[in-house]
């Protein structure tokens, strides 16, 4: 059974690789790995090497970024892909087409493998974040899909709400956790090494995307929040190659000149050195799908800004903020209070799984017994 599997940036395919490895390791699955989007780009760090470096041969690569955040340039941006991965379809033929999540792109990806008659496998469906595009992007995927894995049985009744049998809509958990390896997490001295930057000692973890449903990428009110904290380190991670994303990429090296000794700024992390970052900092605040899902199972505050993540599941390690000076001051000072100190260690992951990728890889050689 041939499984194409599409990764198109940083953060999706460090979810997807217990699910990738565990593919190409069965003997009844033949992988086909499509590789694309800010992978292929240097603007991003060329991730690209990361994959070959976990020991992967794509099937294909698929240099589909414009170097630009406009609206037009991410519709040419989807276009390319669309039309390189009919022509991939028309030539490999694969038995079954894996998406996880809600990128923009993979909506141009799915109508391709719909129109070539390819069963869609949607993970991550049926989760709700109001602050972005990705929202109505998610939910018409899972339309066009077959078979679904959910990372919460919340997610999955929504799902089946949509109409969608239940016998095709599977609870797995969600799959960043699986890559979770506490015993072996990296320490703030090899991660010092690695960044080139010390480590050892308190320090932000910050992780902000664009609110795409909006017009204004203005985040001066959180370089004012870091500003009261000049005792912590601040490790910034660029956000994703969204609309807007630029505009904030520029604020944070703005940023960074003016504070080069205390500010380390991330273009992208491999897997293992982001759940090192995440493990040891001293507080998450963003509003990434990964302070949500996964930053709960590391016992740390998270601060959650504004509407990108609204409507998601959150743990009670989650302080929900607006994007302004007070109401961040006012999160990051009951983060930091003894009582929620002290509850950290009691709050529940809600995303918690069994080997999901096992479960997938599972469901999928069933079929091929059929």
């Amino acid at each position: 059974m041939k499984v194409c599997i599409l990764t198109s940036s940083r953060a999706e395919y460090g979810l997807l690789y217990p699910t990738l490895k565990a593919v190409d390791e069965s003997d009844a699955l033949d992988l086909k790995l499509v590789v694309t989007g800010t992978h292929l780009s240097h603007e991003f760090g060329y991730t690209l090497n990361d994959i070959l470096s976990d020991g992967f041969q794509p099937s294909i690569t698929i240099p589909n970024l414009v170097s630009d955040d406009s609206s037009l340039a991410i519709t040419f941006s989807s276009s390319i892909l669309m039309q390189s991965l009919a022509t991939f379809f028309e030539q490999t033929e694969p038995h079954c087409f894996i998406v996880l999540g809600d990128r923009l792109e993979l909506l141009a990806a799915c109508e391709a493998a719909m129109i070539a008659k390819i069963p869609i496998v949607h993970i991550h469906g049926g989760e709700i974040t109001e602050g972005a595009i990705d929202d109505k992007v998610r939910h018409a995927i899972s339309k066009l899909a077959n078979l679904h894995f959910t990372s919460t049985e919340a997610y999955r009744q929504r799902i089946i709400q949509m109409g969608e049998q239940e016998e095709t809509v599977i609870k797995c958990g969600a799959l960043g956790l699986e890559s979770i390896d506490k015993k072996n997490i990296l320490s703030t001295n090899e991660l010092s090494e690695i960044f080139s930057f010390d480590l050892n000692g308190n320090y932000f973890l910050i992780v902000y995307h664009p609110e795409t449903n909006k017009d204004s990428s203005d985040i001066s009110d959180l370089f004012k929040l870091m500003d009261d904290y000049q005792d912590y380190k601040m490790v910034i991670i660029y956000p994703n190659s969204d609309n807007m994303s630029r505009e904030i990429i520029s604020q944070i090296e703005n940023y960074k000149n003016n504070f080069p000794n205390n500010v380390l700024l991330i273009k992208s992390a491999v897997r293992t050195n982001y759940i090192g970052l995440m493990n040891h900092c001293s507080i998450f605040i963003g509003n990434s799908s990964s302070g949500i899902i996964e930053m709960p199972s590391f016992y740390r505050p998270i601060i959650n800004i504004g509407d990108r993540q609204k409507g998601r599941i959150k743990s009670k390690s989650t302080i929900d903020s607006r994007l302004n000076y007070k109401s961040l001051k006012l999160a990051v000072e009951a983060a930091f209070s003894d009582d929620f100190q002290n509850e950290l260690s009691t709050m529940h992951n809600p995303y918690e799984g069994i080997k999901p990728s096992a479960l997938i890889v599972e469901k999928l050689e069933e079929k091929t017994s059929h």
